[in-house]
């Protein structure tokens, strides 16, 4: 199952035309169903407006590349409800007892559903280069707080 991590900088690749319509640069995720709702493509800015793909839109061929049938699927408004891939990283993850596991490194799921089903933590640097690090399956409840991850 990939990681959000290997999804990053994919080239986004219109079928109609053939050509490369931008790169992901960011994921965007449901807080209440834990799927992947779109892809944020690189450039936008304030001088530009975000450009954002819709996961469903997205067809993934070999792992390396993202299909989207023509550039008229790319819309310039988050969807409502979601949040960034990148707003997560680095937040503790707390279970129900209040024990910190770790730190949100990055999330692993399903394809083509774009279901979160683990996240992957980090548990200090040595840690990390001694025993790797950990994925925690998403089993049941799921908390995205402003702050902290609470897994049930």
């Amino acid at each position: 199952m990939p990681k959000g991590r290997e999804l990053v900088g994919l080239p986004v690749v219109s079928r109609e035309k053939g050509e490369e319509v931008g790169r992901v640069q960011d994921l965007l995720y449901d807080q209440q169903t834990g799927r992947l709702k779109a892809v944020v493509l690189e450039g936008g800015s304030w001088l530009r407006d975000t450009r954002v793909v819709p996961f469903n839109e997205l067809e993934i061929r070999g792992g390396k590349t993202f299909y989207i049938t023509s550039a008229e699927v790319i819309s310039h408004e988050l969807p409502a409800g979601s949040r960034r891939w990148q707003e997560i990283r680095g937040m503790p993850l707390i279970n129900n007892d209040g024990i910190e596991l770790g730190l949100v490194e990055d999330v692993v799921f399903e394809l083509p559903s774009g279901q979160i089903t683990a996240l992957e933590l980090s548990t200090g640097l040595v840690n990390d280069l001694m025993e790797g690090r950990q994925e925690i399956s998403l089993n049941g409840e799921v908390n995205w707080g402003t702050d902290t991850v609470i897994i049930g």
